[in-house]
This record gives structure tokens, C-alpha cells and sequence, in this order.
């Protein structure tokens, strides 16, 4: 990723779904396909500046909360969705990437070393 992202990570399962998502736009909804770059660099600046910025979902990893936030970003009548984690040191992880329509996919959690 650019240094302009140093702060972002992206994780084997997110640029699985990422590319997953790319292919089936390309066939499905070329307008979507065109606009995915964009909407991906709208929520990647957004994460950039502001790491806690979006909404949260908490779960339990072995008796510790841990904060999960997700993007959400419109495309050509659909919606990209963006699973995220920030550590104590506001480093992002992209867990997962799904557009609307679809189930939230399973995410590693061990990437996290928590």
C-alpha cells in the first residue's frame, strides 16, 4: 500500500474479498466495478485521518472487548461494506469487504496477535 496508507494494513482475507468483489462487479455491474476504486479510496482516506471514526461493533476475544468498526460507502445502487480493527496504536486492519446482498464474511482473527 502507498506510504500516503502507512497506517492501514490489509489482511489475506480481505484482499481475497476484495478481488472476489472485483470479479463479480466486472461481470454483474460494470458502472459498480468502475466506481469500486473510488469508493475504496473514500474509505481508506476516511480511516487514514480519522482511525475511529466510524461505528462499532464489540465482541469477546478470550474475556477482552475488542472494537470492530465498519465503512460503508455507496456504488452504483449498491453498498461496499468494510470490516475494520485499530489497534492501541491507531494501525488499522482491513478484516473483510462485502457489497450489499451478502452475509458478513468469516474473518482470521489471529492476524490481530490478540
Amino acid at each position: 500500500m502507498p506510504t500516503k496508507y502507512g497506517r492501514i494494513r490489509r489482511t489475506a482475507t480481505f484482499l481475497e474479498d476484495y478481488a472476489q468483489i472485483r470479479m463479480r462487479l466486472q461481470r454483474s455491474s460494470p458502472l459498480a466495478y468502475q466506481a469500486l476504486p473510488y469508493a475504496m479510496k473514500t474509505i481508506l482516506d476516511f480511516i487514514n485521518k480519522f482511525p475511529r471514526g466510524m461505528p462499532v461493533r464489540y465482541m469477546n476475544i478470550e474475556g477482552v472487548d475488542v472494537e470492530f468498526h465498519l465503512a460503508i460507502v455507496d456504488i452504483a445502487h449498491r453498498r461496499l461494506h468494510v470490516r475494520y480493527y485499530v489497534d492501541e496504536c491507531d494501525v488499522s486492519f482491513l478484516m473483510v469487504a462485502w457489497i450489499d446482498g451478502d452475509d458478513e464474511p468469516d474473518y482470521d482473527l489471529r492476524v490481530l496477535n490478540i
